[in-house]
This record gives C-alpha cells, structure tokens and sequence, in this order.
C-alpha cells in the first residue's frame, strides 16, 4: 500500500471545503496526544516482544515443512494465484464491472481534467491509489471504495505476512537455529542451572543433573533461557540477520515499479484495467492464504505453533473464544509496534519523496517497516502481531488518502 504524504494529523479534508476551521484546529491538538497516551499505554505490551521470557514470547521451534516445500508455496502465492485470477477475471463478461470509459464518452471533461490536476502527483503513486483518486467523480465511487480496501487493508497483509514472514522467513529461520539446536535424538544440554566452567578450563555442565523434564525435550525447539555458547550465539544472530533481511529485501523490492506515463493517465481504458487488477489481486491473496494453510497443513503436518498462530490456538467448541482473544491481543500487540515504527517509516517516505519527487520510492521505506516486522517475528513468532503491525500501516495510509480525495 502507497504511502500519503500529507501531515499525520492533517484531516481537515474529510470536512469538505465548507468545514469550520475549529474541526479542524480541534482535529491537529488533540491528534498528537492521543497518539502520545497511545503509545504510554503500550509501552508495556511492546516491551514484552523484546524482553526475554516475557508473556509475550513463543519458543523458537524448526518448522516441518523443507525449502523446496517453501519454494513451491511462495511461488505459487506469488505468481501463480495472481496470473490465474487475471485470466480468470478477464473471461467474466465486461458487464459484470464498472465500464469508467463510459463516464469519460459521456463527459470527456470528467476523467482527464482529474487525471491532468493530479499528473504529477498520480505518476508514481501505486496503482490502488491512482485507481481510488480517479475514480472518486465516477458513480462507480463506493463499489471503487470497498474494493481497495479489502485488498490494502483485508487481503494483502494476511497473505503477504503469510508468505514472507511465516513461510519464507520461517524456513530461514531453520537456518539459524541449526547453529544451536543439538541433531535430532539426542538429550538437551543442561537448562538454566547449568555450573560456570571450572578454573582449568573443564565444562562443569557434564555433571549437571539431567533428570528434568525440560532438559530431555527433542531438538526441535529452542527457549531464550536455553543455555548456548558465545560462539553458537555469534553464528545464531548473523543467520538470523540473514533470515530477516532477505525477506524485507524482496518485500521491498516487489513495490518498485515505474512511474506512469500521460498515455497512461489519459487512456481511458486504464481505470478499467485498474480495477479488475486490483479484484484479481484480491482473489489471488485469498487464495495464496487458504490453499497456502492448507498445504502446509496436510502435506507437511505443520501445526498452529509452525504458522504463527500460538500452539494454544484451536478450532475446538469451548477453546475457540479464548484462542480468538489471544490472536486479537497479539494483533493488536502489532498495532501498538507500529505506532512506535510509524514516525521513522513515513517520515523516510515524506524526506525520500521531497527529494526525488519524479521516482518511486516506496521500496525503501517498506524494507525498513518489513525488517521491523521480521524482527518482531523473529522475537515471538506470531503471525497475528506482524498482521497488525501490517493492517495499521495500510489502514492508516489508506485513512490518509481518503481525506486527501
């Protein structure tokens, strides 16, 4: 989702031209703290991601499925899903879907004269907010409306989060904790109360009592209290530095595109095509999600705890309700980390546009949201905190654009 540029607080547009000026004063003081008491009441929930042992954590765990299993997954999320449903969509009668070059036959005046005010501004927007802005004076308006908000706010982040934080980090992850975890079969060393080396160099941990039940877990999980050398440590965080990064890397790199040319702008042809992309892109992240779950379920026996959603999170009548609380308090866990991100991210966007007011720079500063996002995974390993985190960045975009209109 595109990034506004407008001020944070700067709704007086949602007012109209008309609106009394005291909306909108009341509006900008009282914006700022409200968002200050937001981020003092969260202050402890967020701390709890990066605290070990805290509540919020989850044990990091190897995931079942292997890096072919991913691959096939990610691409079909990816690529796949989203060509079929193009095709799909473009074999439905054109009936069925608002027909803008009919408002432009009609009123030749309408759609230019919108697309030639914004030019400039519109030219390396992302297609879901040129598809939103122009048609804003056509009476396909509301349908134009709900449709990109499903896909910005709804669709996209459960299934980007999906693929890239849940499948494609989570296999990296596997990396990492080789670096710590003993090969399958064999006992765990020591837990917490492991003894300090002795004075001649000898490890003391061989005669710690192994007899709890912690310490004879499988090797398929790992605690943050588990005790680890300095050297496993080393080789664990530079591997996790590389399962963080590359999936932000492509998270950004795949919202560079090239801005849009004046032909563009004035074919009036393109609101068309915009529209059903954006229904296409909304089929395919409903697919990519469900048959992606699906998947990895069955043919890998992946559990609730491998995806993100907590080992605790179950279907079963008189578990359900408290399993959804859990995912509504992780998801809104993610709401409140993206208040503390919000100030950098879109501050990044409003410098990067301010100097190169011609290109798209979206791709930088959503690889710095998505390396937050993949540290936030990495510390506690739940899909619905990392949703949020995405959930509030394209609501509040998408908010912003809105009262732009």
């Amino acid at each position: 989702m595109n990034f506004s540029t407008i001020c944070f607080f700067g709704l007086a547009p949602l007012f109209g031209d008309a609106a009394p000026w005291s909306s909108a004063s009341v509006l900008f003081l009282v914006g700022p703290f409200l968002y200050l008491a937001f981020l003092v009441g969260s202050r402890r929930l967020v701390g709890d991601v990066f605290r070990n042992a805290s509540p919020a954590q989850s044990p990091k765990r190897l995931v079942p499925w292997s890096v072919g299993t991913a691959f096939v997954v990610f691409v079909c999320g990816a690529v796949l899903f989203p060509l079929l449903a193009v095709n799909a969509i473009s074999l439905l009668p054109p009936s069925w879907f608002p027909d803008f070059s009919s408002v432009q036959a009609a009123d030749p005046s309408v759609v230019p004269e919108l697309a030639n005010a914004a030019e400039r501004d519109l030219a390396t927007q992302h297609p879901l907010a040129r598809l939103l802005i122009r048609s804003s004076a056509t009476p396909w308006a509301f349908q134009t409306f709900l449709l990109c908000f499903f896909v910005a706010v709804i669709a996209a982040p459960f299934a980007e989060e999906f693929l890239f934080r849940v499948l494609f980090q989570g296999t990296l992850e596997n990396y990492a904790l080789q670096a710590l975890l003993p090969p399958s079969g064999t006992p765990r060393r020591p837990f917490a109360d492991a003894e300090p080396e002795n004075a001649d160099g000898a490890d003391a941990t061989a005669d710690a009592p192994q007899s709890a039940a912690s310490d004879l877990l499988s090797a398929t999980e790992f605690r943050w209290t588990d005790p680890t050398t300095p050297a496993e440590r080393r080789v664990f965080y530079l591997r996790s530095a590389f399962a963080i990064l590359i999936p932000a890397f492509i998270f950004g790199l795949i919202h560079a595109g090239a801005p849009e040319t004046p032909e563009e702008a004035r074919d009036p042809e393109t609101l068309n095509r915009l529209f059903r992309t954006m229904l296409a892109a909304g089929l395919a992240n409903v697919a990519t999600l469900a048959l992606g779950l699906f998947f990895l379920r069955r043919l890998t026996g992946a559990t609730t705890g491998d995806v993100g959603l907590g080992p605790e999170f179950t279907y079963k009548a008189g578990r359900c309700f408290s399993s959804l609380r859990r995912f509504a308090l992780d998801f809104y866990r993610g709401v409140a980390v993206f208040a503390f991100i919000a100030p950098v991210v879109f501050g990044v966007n409003a410098a990067l546009r301010s100097f190169f007011p011609n290109a798209i720079v979206d791709p930088l500063p959503i690889f710095l949201f998505a390396l937050a996002e993949g540290v936030v995974y990495w510390r506690i390993r739940r899909y619905a905190t990392v949703v949020g985190m995405h959930v509030a960045l394209n609501g509040t975009s998408f908010a912003l654009l809105c009262a732009s209109l």
